[in-house]
């Protein structure tokens, strides 16, 4: 079952990637998906066909954009009712975070290859770090994104690590995959990482693990703001902070009611 359940094909692989790339309900046009995907402009002409076609994606021939389809919506209905019981179990500790820092926490929890903003919090301050629930992130990068590759299972690991969607035009393969396999082992370690205008631009983001009673990878809590307040004595505190609101949320959710199971399968 195991070596099943690690078996994919490439063509629908391909097409998931597309529809991964949107990350609001905002159209995007051929030339954003492929810097996003990087893969053979015709290719993306033929997968976006087939997604609008069984109604993933819809096409604006005014504007010449993709946006996310009904079918989407129709798919997400049914899971709805599971998982927002566990965005809402996450909300009180989002939000003594957000009261005890001024910045925008999130919980975010594995999705494919991707990171799923679950449940976000933002101060009411005109200056803060914006990000939208549903939102899927990269794991392929920034701070949220590294915690899940080192508290991940090795199948995932592994096939984001093969995937080549880490490697940039600066670094070689080896070189970029030995310098993040060592950056992982010390995450692990240390149970947080922090970055800094990796994804965002002037931004933060500070991630620690959220973990089940079994050490099981259950999703990242993050704090994220502008990079120009952090300190390295405020990002120890948050570290802190992190680690404190992290340690209240399996059981927090295990007394929502459909939330653990969505927790065992997130």
């Amino acid at each position: 079952m195991a070596a099943e359940a690690e078996r994919h094909i490439e063509s629908v692989s391909a097409a998931l990637r597309l529809l991964a790339c949107f990350d609001s309900d905002v159209g995007l046009r051929l030339l954003d998906l492929y810097e996003r995907t990087r893969l053979n402009r015709s290719r993306i002409l033929r997968l976006a066909g087939t997604l609008v076609a069984n109604g993933f994606l819809e096409h604006d021939g005014r504007t010449s954009t993709y946006r996310l389809g009904p079918a989407l919506f129709a798919a997400g209905s049914l899971v709805a009712g599971r998982f927002s019981d566990l965005a809402e179990a996450v909300r009180p500790v989002l939000r003594a975070l957000v009261a005890d820092t001024g910045d925008t926490a999130m919980f975010s929890i594995v999705s494919g290859h991707t990171r799923l903003v679950l449940s976000k919090e933002e101060p009411e301050d005109a200056l803060r770090y914006t990000v939208q629930e549903g939102q899927n992130r990269p794991i392929s990068g920034g701070a949220s994104g590294r915690v899940i590759l080192a508290f991940c299972d090795e199948a995932l690991r592994s096939q984001v690590l093969q995937s080549g969607e880490l490697v940039t035009a600066s670094d070689a393969p080896a070189r970029q995959g030995a310098a993040l396999n060592e950056r992982l082992a010390h995450i692990r370690e240390a149970g947080f990482d922090w970055s800094v205008g990796e994804l965002t631009p002037h931004a933060f983001a500070i991630a620690v693990p959220v973990l089940s009673r079994r050490d099981e990878l259950l999703g990242v809590l993050t704090l994220a703001g502008l990079e120009a307040k952090l300190t390295p004595a405020l990002r120890e505190r948050y570290v802190q902070l992190l680690k404190e609101q992290s340690a209240r949320i399996p059981s927090a959710a295990l007394t929502s009611a459909g939330a653990s199971q969505a927790l065992e399968n997130a």
